[in-house]
C-alpha cells in the first residue's frame, strides 16, 4: 500500500477546515505537483476526472501519510466513499502518477476521482482550485 496522497482541493494548504489540519498534523507535505486530468467546481469543492490530453493538468500536493491504513479511512470517510455510505460513491480512491514540480514521477499516488457526471459542472481551466476564478 502506499503511502503516497496527491491532494486537489478543500485538503490542500491555506484551506480551513478540520481535515486539512488533520493532514498536515499527520502527514508530511513532500512537493506540489501535477496530475494529467481535469478539475470541475462541484459545489463549494472540486471534482477531479483522468483526461487523455498532456495540456490538461490539475494542480495539488503531495503528501507521505505517518499511518497510511488509519489515515486512508479516515479521508475515505470525509470523501464519503467508505462502504457505510451510499454507493456509487461521488469519490473513488484510486492510484496515479503525478509529476512533482521539480519533475520527479512518483508512480504509485493515491487520489480521490470524481465519479459523478460532470457534464453540467464548469471546469476549472487553470486546474488549479486555489485559483478558483478561472472557471469555464
Amino acid at each position: 500500500m502506499s503511502d503516497l496522497l496527491f491532494v486537489y482541493g478543500t485538503l490542500r494548504k491555506g484551506n480551513q477546515n478540520a481535515m486539512t489540519k488533520y493532514l498536515g498534523e499527520n502527514a508530511e507535505f513532500i512537493t506540489e505537483g501535477w496530475f494529467q486530468g481535469r478539475m470541475f467546481h462541484i459545489t463549494y469543492y472540486p471534482g477531479v476526472v483522468t483526461s487523455k490530453s498532456d495540456s490538461d493538468r490539475v494542480y495539488g500536493e503531495i503528501y507521505r501519510l505517518h499511518d497510511p491504513v488509519t489515515m486512508l479511512k479516515v479521508l475515505d470517510d470525509y470523501e464519503e466513499c467508505a462502504q457505510q455510505h451510499i454507493q456509487p460513491a461521488e469519490y473513488k480512491r484510486s492510484y496515479v502518477s503525478i509529476t512533482g514540480i521539480n519533475g520527479k514521477r512518483y508512480d504509485t499516488v493515491w487520489i480521490y476521482l470524481y465519479q459523478w457526471s460532470v457534464e453540467d459542472k464548469a471546469q476549472i481551466k487553470s486546474g488549479d482550485f486555489m485559483q478558483q476564478s478561472q472557471l469555464n
